[in-house]
């Protein structure tokens, strides 16, 4: 279940309404700047989407408070909440407090925990009337933590990752760095590869060129994660991004394109409606980036209405989100500026 900022007095009432009309104590989610079902999506404004499932199922839902600075602690409380159900093949629905989780150092202490699991979800979001989120389980609510729901049993699930941001220039390789900094590329000042794709007047202005330019980073075949600049030091020749870069890692430099978030949308879907072509899925759950939506597109309900034309009349449900989490290559990411589609329904 997820519900908008102005719920915000009413959260622990809206998840209590919604289990029992369901019929269940398994009723997680978290606020959202926005949210949609089906083919309609609600930003800035009161709504709450549910997504029910039911079936031959096994749910082990949680709350764990966050503890800065200690990841591995949080990762045990959810290791120990989910306990023997965490099996090969299970799906983790995660939802964190964006403000205050530290998103990927979460994911490798889980991926440890709960080897073979993969989990799926994202940050909760608000309006920016209040300058806090909210996760919830049960008749819980709270900002600082992160809620979920382990599902295992007779399931099958499968992710697509749809990406906004379009690569300009090439692919380059981080050849050093300290941190979060890249000093160079293919050998060469990373700046230089930098300035190579930004126009000239943008470049005038170092601290929109930063606002504008995002960094794409290898995490695994054909797959990446898109981060923001933090500096830009053209006598040094040094790029920093908001994350850590490790040296023989692939680096591009991209900006946000509305026309590629759709051809990109499009290819996602295809395939998801491929890989179920032989069987039915039950339902999908969408996180879509707060980067997205009317703001990006210029009109409303784009993504839903993809959704619908190319998967018909599947239930779907989500939110506008802080940051979006699917599955990468052994250890799930956190991504930015992507709607991320898991499709459920029975294995057989």
């Amino acid at each position: 279940m997820f519900a908008t900022t102005p719920h915000g007095p009413g959260f622990t009432r809206a998840t209590r309404t919604g289990g029992k009309v369901a019929g269940t104590e398994q009723v997680v989610g978290c606020s959202a700047a926005g949210v949609l079902a089906g083919d309609l999506e609600v930003e800035g404004g009161p709504a709450v989407a549910a997504l029910v499932l039911q079936g031959d199922l096994a749910s082990r839902r949680f709350f764990v408070p966050l503890e800065r600075g200690r990841p591995e602690r949080v990762a045990d409380s959810i290791a120990d909440a989910v306990g023997d159900q965490a099996k090969p093949g299970a799906v983790l629905l995660l939802f964190a407090d964006s403000y205050n989780v530290e998103g990927e150092p979460l994911l490798r202490e889980l991926a440890g925990r709960l080897p073979g699991v993969r989990v799926v979800g994202g940050g909760a979001s608000e309006n920016g009337s209040v300058g806090e989120v909210s996760v919830f389980s049960g008749n819980a609510s709270s900002s600082n933590a992160v809620a979920g729901v382990l599902l295992a049993g007779d399931l099958r699930a499968t992710v697509g990752v749809t990406h906004a941001v379009r690569r300009v220039g090439g692919l380059h390789r981080v050849t050093s760095c300290h941190g979060n900094v890249v000093m160079t590329l293919d050998g060469l000042p990373a700046y230089e590869a930098f300035a190579a794709v930004v126009p000239a007047s943008l470049l005038e202005d170092p601290r929109r060129a930063a606002a504008v330019v995002l960094a794409g980073l290898s995490v695994g075949e054909g797959e990446f994660v898109v981060r923001h600049l933090r500096g830009l030091d053209p006598r040094q020749g040094a790029v920093a991004l908001a994350a850590p870069v490790a040296e023989g890692q692939e680096l591009f430099f991209g900006v946000r394109d509305p026309q590629g978030a759709r051809d990109d949308l499009q290819r996602v879907l295809t395939a998801q409606a491929a890989a179920w072509e032989t069987a039915s899925p039950a339902a999908a759950l969408y996180v879509n980036c707060v980067g997205r939506g009317r703001g990006f597109y210029g009109v409303s309900g784009l993504d839903t209405a993809y959704i619908r034309q190319y998967l018909g009349d599947l239930p779907v449900a989500g939110f506008f989100s802080g940051a979006e989490i699917a599955p990468g290559v052994g250890v799930s990411v956190v991504h930015q500026y992507t709607g991320v589609l898991a499709m459920l329904g029975p294995r057989t």
